[in-house]
């Protein structure tokens, strides 16, 4: 443990005397914090909003071939219960 004892202080005293300088550098590849406002005409158009009448729904019809695997699973459609 003690032959890595320098190298270790040789990395931490590196990294203290990196950190200003990478800060500084960063800094300078930042955005400004001055606001800048670019004027470009905004086109508006106007949008028509109407109501749309809802789809009309089939009624469900029982000709499917159903396979029936568990006996009492769920309950059956009344309407197909009628046939």
């Amino acid at each position: 443990m003690r032959k890595d004892l320098p190298l270790v202080a040789a990395l931490f005293a590196a990294a203290l005397a990196a950190t200003p300088l990478v800060m500084s550098g960063t800094k300078a590849l930042a955005t400004s914090e001055e606001p800048v406002s670019v004027a470009l005409p905004a086109a508006i158009t106007p949008v028509e909003v109407a109501p749309v009448a809802a789809p009309a729904i089939p009624a469900e019809s029982c000709t499917r071939k159903v396979r029936v695997v568990y006996s009492g699973y769920g309950t059956p459609n009344a309407a197909c219960a009628a046939r």
